[in-house]
Order: structure tokens, then sequence, then C-alpha cells
């Protein structure tokens, strides 16, 4: 029987590593994109100095991977047209709409599907420890990762709803068609339904006819059930 390396057995499996406000975690996933195993790490990245940053990320990946994922969780985003957006002006677009300061840098991720184009702002030190250790893998908002992987454009009437700590990201099709996009903070499951049914209020959105579902929602079941009570949640 061959005898494999745990580079070679390495080499079959994908990391994804996701940075969020409370820490970061780590994504095993094998070839069939079935989750293997998660580690979280609590240590807010975002306070500590480059040189911390990268050591703390690179203890914690020194396999190799057939593949990396770079995913950051970050509140300050814009989505722009493709066809009217321009590098040179990203942080113009995200200046627009949000408050960045000099401690950020401005990021874009092309998004083909949609044509369109999601400019983000993360910690100008995260940006940096990550380059310094992936130097060719890009950095991905949380919302392009979640639209790229979980969200598809067949379903005509749907709402996608994924879930942090405070923070729900809420993505609404209607007709097919992309119709908001939008993040909402929540302190309780109440908060939470309340924002869900204001949105389809807003948008007369049909419930008879459109599919409302939840993501990262396992930890916290209270959120299902209290949103259960008013509409189909599926997960």
């Amino acid at each position: 029987m061959e005898q494999h390396t745990d580079s070679t057995i390495s080499n079959q499996y994908s990391l994804s590593i996701r940075i969020g406000s409370d820490g970061f975690s780590l994504s095993v996933i094998d070839e069939s994109n079935t989750l293997l195993s998660t580690k979280t790490i609590p240590v807010i990245l975002a306070s500590l100095p480059i040189e911390e940053i990268a050591n703390l990320i690179n203890k914690e990946t020194q396999i190799n991977y057939r593949n990396i994922r770079l995913v950051y969780e970050s509140d300050l985003y814009a989505f722009v047209p493709a066809p009217v957006f321009r590098s040179n002006e990203a942080a113009y677009y995200l200046n627009f709409q949000q408050t960045i300061n000099k401690n950020n840098i401005v990021l874009y991720n092309y998004l083909p599907v949609w044509d369109t184009v999601n400019v983000f702002a993360i910690p100008k030190t995260i940006q940096t420890a990550l380059s310094q250790l992936f130097p060719n893998t890009i950095i991905e908002q949380h919302l392009s990762y979640f639209l790229s992987t979980q969200v598809k454009t067949q379903h005509e009437n749907s709402i996608f709803i994924w879930t942090r700590p405070k923070m729900m990201d809420v993505i609404v099709f209607k007709n097919g068609k992309l119709n908001l996009l939008n993040s909402f903070s929540y302190q309780t499951a109440e908060d939470f339904t309340y924002h869900t049914l204001n949105i389809i209020d807003q948008l007369s959105i049909d419930t008879e006819k459109c599919k409302v579902r939840l993501f990262n929602a396992e930890k916290k079941p209270e959120l299902q059930s209290t949103l259960g009570k008013y509409l189909e949640v599926n997960n």
C-alpha cells in the first residue's frame, strides 16, 4: 500500500480563515466541500500589531493545504455596479456611504455573476499580516464569500440571512434579481424577527411565494424558533 506523507494528505483539503470582531476561525473542507473540522480562536486581531497577528495565524496554518480562502467580516462595505466601477476611485465609492478612518485600507471583490463590485475596508494591520502570510490569496469580504458560495441565482423569490454575533446580513431576491443587500444590528431574537418582517413589509414580499433561509444560526436556535412563529424558515 502506498504511504502518504502528511503534506500529501493535507493537499486534499482546503482551509478557510474567517476573521470577525470576536476572533478568527479556521475551517477545513474536503474535496467534496464537506466541513471536516473547525476551530475558533477568541482573539481580537484588530487590536494587535502586525507581527503578533501574523504569528497567531501562522501558528494555526502550518499544514500545506490545497487551497486557502481568507474571509474578513467587515461592516464597512458598498456594492457598486461593475460598469461604473473604477479601481482608482474605490475609496471614493466607499466614503460616499461609510466613514473610513486612516487605520483602514480599502479593498474590493469583483462578483461577475451579479456584474457588481463589493468595495470594503479592513484594518491595515490585518491586511498587511495576511498579505505577508498569503501573498497570492485574495481577501474576501464576508458577503462576497457568502454570495459566491451559498447563494444561487436561480432562486426567484428568496431571503437569505447570514447570522453573526449581534449582526444579520440580509440578501433579498425578487423575480430572480438582487433586490436588497444590507446588514442590521440586533440584540435579541425579537429584534432579529422585527428586522426580517419589516423588510418583507417594506418590499411587499409575498411570503407564500418566498423562501426564507438562515445560515450560521446553528448555535442560536432561538432565532429560528422566534422567526418561525411568523414565517416558514429553512436552513
